[in-house]
């Protein structure tokens, strides 16, 4: 812009892969009657380089200005050397290797090094006046770095030395009849290969456009999503802090448990539940078909307790066992977990006292991972914490809870029993029947203090197999409900909850590798720093986010330190899961039950103090 004002041409060094991310720019410096010189593709020092490497880093910018031009240039700068007398054999190898590829190199004795930082835009000015008859060539730079003072030297620049009687050319024209050696049109063989060149730099150039936009768009979304997650989740925590309940509120309570293949951990999760705090309590256990001989570990183990029944039935499925236990329950109240959980003593009571507000249709309960034995199980440790019960927080102040756990939430019977019980067309029974209660006009509530400890799996393919099924689920339970998206009659639920579910989701998690491959690529450009900084600026919001969870939820902050590595292994196995989810959606596949080998190392919990 300033060239154009002042009616002064320049000769402009451009490095391909910066070139091939601006070609509007490229072309609008050829177009206004500027010069272009090849500055090697990714700005190494050629002196490191292989014979073959300098070949193809000029090659390459020479497609590119083929490619936007039409014209191919023969001027050529080294990076990194002396320009105006080389002296050393790394000074010198450059302008050689290129003389031999047919360019012609310009040197400059008038360099203000306006690159140094710290420099003023008055000491470039002063260098550049002052040695304004040493060569005739001045050298500014418009890259590496804050070029602010540059731009600012450049107009006092050409005032200074137009009023001393100096006028401005191009490098070409310091070499009378020299344009059309330096800057050919292209002709036979070459016009072939500069048109599929063409669409190669336009390729990379929108799959850069791409890359780069997904980045920006993953990180301020979640930039936006962790801090009203964090705003929402204090004004959660205050209000559960001041809440208050009646203390004989005493309503009759089931608790409904659905097994399949789960001997080795059913007799402990039955025995921490006796232990439960609550007085009105029966426990029903539907074994699903199991193969291990579930239902008999239970009812050899429990044969004296009175208020535990074991129901036998032949394999159908989550759903089907749930609506089993729910037709031989009596209770108002059905609380769901899952047979690998263990309920602290008062987890029951604290889930329960949400009822005695009618408007109150479920409550999530906070599910924990009891066996933190590996990488694997404290990386889904700091995921529970963090997204799984830290969201809960949020939704609950929008009553906008999108789940209600399996492995631990409350359900009023009535509100279940107008959704008409769980349904099997979806994976995630739980999530499906949420939306339904919630549809009803429920109000669906969380209780933080309602701790389950569960058996989280300790394997990359169990790990899969599970986050596999609970992704199907939701994208399934999604679509079956899209009709209720954006729909102002359910609220913040349609309004919110569900945009949310599709965007954070579905949609990022599908694109992270893509915004994964962008700052593997930017490490490889020249422009890799300003891209680390944004992404390692994002990191540190999600860690404040996290510490804030951690906080709410009065874990151990030292288990945070892995919520770095969580962004290597843990969160690409996520992405797999999610693609292959939308992969068995669009094909139409089905899933089981997804279960994995248990282990049995959750230890009774005790009661949690202070809560």
């Amino acid at each position: 812009d300033i060239l154009k004002q002042n009616g002064v041409k320049a000769t402009f060094f451009i490095v391909g892969s910066v070139a091939d991310q601006n070609p509007g720019l490229v072309k609008r410096i050829w177009r206004e009657g500027n010069e272009l010189g090849n500055h090697t593709f990714t700005h190494g020092n050629m002196a490191r380089m292989s014979t073959a490497r300098v070949a193809v880093e000029l090659s390459a910018t020479q497609r590119l200005i083929q490619s936007l031009t039409g014209h191919s240039s023969r001027l050529f700068r080294a990076p990194y050397v002396a320009d105006a007398e080389p002296q050393t054999p790394e000074e010198v190898e450059p302008i050689l290797q290129a003389q031999r590829l047919g360019y012609v190199t310009l040197g400059e004795t008038n360099d203000p090094e306006d690159w140094l930082p710290g420099q003023s835009a008055e000491r470039i000015v002063s260098s550049v006046v002052s040695n304004r008859d040493v060569g005739n060539v001045v050298l500014l730079h418009d890259a590496g770095g804050d070029r602010s003072q540059t731009v600012l030297a450049l107009p006092r620049i050409i005032r200074a030395l137009k009023s001393q009687g100096y006028r401005f050319v191009t490098a070409s024209q310091l070499l009378p009849g020299a344009w059309n050696q330096l800057f050919p049109t292209l002709s036979g063989r070459d016009t072939v290969l500069v048109g599929a060149a063409a669409v190669a730099f336009e390729a990379q150039f929108l799959i850069h456009v791409v890359l780069v936009g997904l980045f920006w768009i993953s990180v301020v979304l979640g930039t936006l999503r962790v801090l009203v997650t964090a705003v929402l989740a204090i004004i959660q925590a205050r209000r559960e802090r001041l809440a208050t309940f009646p203390e004989n509120f005493r309503p009759a309570v089931s608790v409904l448990i659905a097994a399949y293949n789960e001997a080795k951990v059913i007799k402990t999760t039955v025995e921490a539940l006796l232990r439960s705090d609550y007085p009105n309590l029966e426990v029903i256990v539907v074994d699903d078909g199991s193969k291990d001989g579930t239902a008999r570990v239970v009812e050899e183990a429990f044969a004296q307790e009175p208020r535990l029944r074991v129901f036998h039935q032949e394999n159908g499925g989550k759903a089907s066992a749930l609506n089993r236990a729910i037709a031989a329950a009596s209770g108002e109240v059905f609380v769901m977990m899952d047979a690998d959980t263990l309920f602290a003593p008062d987890t029951v009571s604290k889930l329960v006292r949400h009822f005695s507000d009618p408007r109150v249709g479920a409550v999530a309960g906070n599910a924990k991972v009891g066996n933190p034995v590996n990488l694997l199980t404290r990386w889904q440790s700091v995921e529970y914490i963090t997204s799984q019960n830290f969201d809960r927080r949020a939704y609950d102040i929008l009553n906008g809870i999108p789940v209600v756990p399996g492995s631990v939430g409350a359900w009023r019977r009535e509100a279940v029993e107008k959704a008409g019980g769980y349904l099997g067309d979806t994976l995630a029974e739980d999530t499906e029947l949420t939306f339904r209660v919630r549809m009803l006009g429920y109000r669906i509530r969380t209780e933080s203090h309602a701790y389950a400890y569960t058996e989280a799996p300790t394997s990359l393919g169990n790990l899969a197999r599970q986050r596999y099924r609970w992704a199907f689920g939701t994208l399934q339970t999604l679509w079956k409900h899209r009709g209720a998206l954006l729909r102002r009659k359910y609220g913040a639920f349609g309004m919110v909850t569900l945009p949310a579910l599709w965007v954070y989701q579905i949609l990022l998690q599908a694109a992270s590798p893509i915004v994964d491959l962008a700052v593997a690529m930017a490490l490889l450009s020249i422009n890799f720093k300003a891209l680390l900084f944004y992404y390692a600026a994002f990191f540190v919001v999600e860690l404040i986010g996290a510490a804030l969870a951690f906080r709410l939820d009065r874990e151990n902050p030292w288990l945070l330190i892995w919520l770095f590595w969580q962004k290597f292994v843990y969160r690409q196995l996520m992405y797999l899961v999610i693609l292959r989810s939308l992969l068995s959606a669009a094909k139409g596949s089905s899933v089981g039950w997804g279960k994995f080998g248990r282990t049995g190392t959750v230890p009774l919990p005790g009661r949690v103090v202070g809560s």
